[in-house]
């Protein structure tokens, strides 16, 4: 299978750097805080995190092999960055890109 374009590269990364950063810090933050009283964490918590760094992940796979609900994903997992205009405007102009939305097409790559 081919290298995708750039701005797929860059969106799939971008998402798998984050749910990367997410499962870590969960992991940190239990390790920092399970022996602390005042500070308890229950399991919604770590499910409700934990759901949130795989579906970033996910997102990431989906978009590096172009799944067809994987710009769906992306565009969800990309609200996250708005609130930071120099890189969110980045990540949805990739996603706006012709060879973004190329990569989904079903009939533009040999399989």
């Amino acid at each position: 299978m081919a290298r995708p374009p750039a701005c797929v590269v860059f969106v799939a990364r971008t998402h798998g750097v984050v749910g990367l950063v997410i499962g870590v810090s969960i992991l940190l933050l239990h390790a920092l805080t399970r022996n602390l009283r005042g500070i308890e964490f229950g399991a919604p918590t770590y499910c409700s995190t934990g759901g949130l760094a795989a579906f970033y992940l996910l997102t990431a796979g989906l978009v590096w092999q172009g799944a067809p609900f994987g710009r769906l994903c992306a565009r969800l997992c990309a609200l996250l960055y708005l609130p930071r205009p120099d890189f969110g405007s980045r990540v949805w102009h990739a996603m706006d890109s012709v060879e973004f939305q190329a990569h989904f097409k079903r009939g533009s790559r040999a399989r």
